[in-house]
């Protein structure tokens, strides 16, 4: 039996998971599924030990995991065991895939062609709320960019299509008006044509996929993939009650982080009905780790009033730990932005709640509307590569948003295995490496 074939029950990978930690990972707007995430994992481990000095890490082989009842038959879900070898022992994560692939696949269209025709409607909806930029420019200035960098690119690509045409209709004297126009649209064409095949070096429908997908999710519900997330909450919360972990982390990449905001509310919901879970000396209950979050462009949009609740519920739950990760120089995602009030501007809600705290950010205090997220940072990517690599690095947008998942060049603070697999609470860890 291959790794792929195997099915197993929600049980720690130890005989004691008293020091394990669970992992659930959510990744982005990615058609790839567990298969791809694992051999990367794999590959990237390899390359972070020559880097920062340490014990090598060790990534067991992948099991398929059902939710029983709540899709029988049919593994979804994949898990793995991350473990970090080391003179002092072995510390490690139990390591869980949440599978939404499918739904993905389902909102991918195959041309290109298509990606740009839905954009047309996508950017008449952000025209519409164009009253919201202007806090957005302030706090997350690339990013807004980046959102209008393939509609600039269109426009170019347009622009040098029709200037190339009109050159060749003056050039060629005499030519009758249906020739020229013939001609026209057939050099428009094929600056089009080239413009596409450009498209596959500078990423430009990639980035309009998820902006695209952000707006349909503002339209429509998803409620296959809803009632997958409240299976994976039952059988964790379930799983919890009897500790078999010292404690659960959820991660959400890019636009998982979407998707790990409602997995964290219903773990939260689930775990409600249990005393023991929510005693004192259990707190914080659930942690919730972003990194790159796309939540602000999720949430900016008029219909995604379901999301903007789950997003003020968990900025004011004291049993929640909510730490986000995401680099400014990361003009796919909100770095070191106030992510919950920038998300919650569509509802009125400016001002922040008597539970408001301040974060500091490049010598500034900024105020932050609730409790969570508790720490708000940067994984700092520039001090994890020589200055010549991170000036690669910042002109390939989609190789930069993966860098949250691989190895440095260079030893830093931020270290993604070391996260995963890191002794003691996940909010101590956080708060010694990366918190400023």
């Amino acid at each position: 039996m291959t790794s792929s074939d195997k099915t197993i029950s929600f049980e720690p990978s130890r005989k004691t998971g008293e020091d394990e930690r669970l992992v659930i990972f959510v990744g982005g707007f990615d058609p790839r599924g567990a298969r791809h995430y694992h051999q990367l994992m794999r590959a990237e481990s390899q390359k972070q030990p020559a880097v920062s000095g340490d014990g090598k890490y060790e990534i067991g082989s992948r099991e398929k995991w059902s939710e029983g009842a709540g899709a029988p038959g049919k593994s979804l879900h994949s898990r793995w065991r991350v473990a970090q070898a080391d003179p002092d022992g072995t510390a490690g994560a139990d390591f869980v895939f949440f599978d939404w692939h499918d739904q993905v696949r389902l909102h991918w269209p195959q041309g290109r062609l298509a990606v740009f025709r839905q954009a047309l409607g996508t950017y008449v909806s952000i025209w519409k709320l164009r009253r919201w930029l202007k806090p957005v420019r302030e706090q997350a200035r690339f990013t807004l960019w980046a959102l209008m960098y393939p509609l600039v690119y269109v426009l170019l690509v347009l622009l040098a299509g029709v200037g190339l045409g009109a050159c060749l209709v003056q050039l060629w004297d005499g030519l009758p008006v249906p020739g020229a126009l013939v001609l026209m649209l057939a050099v428009v064409a094929a600056v089009g044509w080239g413009g596409l095949v450009l498209d596959r070096y500078l990423h430009i429908s990639w980035l309009l996929r998820i902006l695209n997908f952000a707006h349909a999710s503002s339209k429509k519900a998803f409620p296959e993939l809803d009632e997958r997330i409240e299976a994976m909450a039952e059988d964790v919360a379930k799983a919890m009650q009897q500790q078999r972990w010292r404690e659960v982390v959820v991660v959400g990449f890019s636009v998982g982080s979407v998707q790990a905001l409602k997995l964290t509310r219903a773990l939260r919901s689930k775990l409600a009905q249990s005393p023991l879970s929510l005693a004192p000396s259990r707190k914080p209950v659930v942690n919730l780790v972003t990194l790159g979050n796309c939540i602000p462009l999720f949430g900016l949009f008029p219909g995604a009033g379901a999301l903007r609740q789950t997003l003020r519920e968990i900025a004011l739950d004291d049993a929640v730990y909510w730490a986000d990760i995401s680099s400014p120089s990361d003009s796919v995602c909100f770095g070191m932005c106030d992510v919950v009030g920038l998300s919650l501007r569509e509802d009125g809600q400016t001002n922040p709640p008597q539970a408001a705290r301040f974060f500091a950010a490049a010598g500034k205090r900024h105020p932050q509307w609730g409790l969570n997220p508790q720490a708000v940072c940067s994984p700092r990517f520039h001090k994890l590569f020589l200055p010549a690599t991170y000036r690669w690095l910042r002109r390939n947008k989609m190789r930069m948003h993966f860098q949250y998942l691989m190895a440095g060049e260079v030893a830093g603070a931020y270290d993604y295995f070391e996260l995963l697999t890191s002794a003691g609470p996940m909010q101590d860890y956080l708060e010694r490496k990366l918190v400023r």
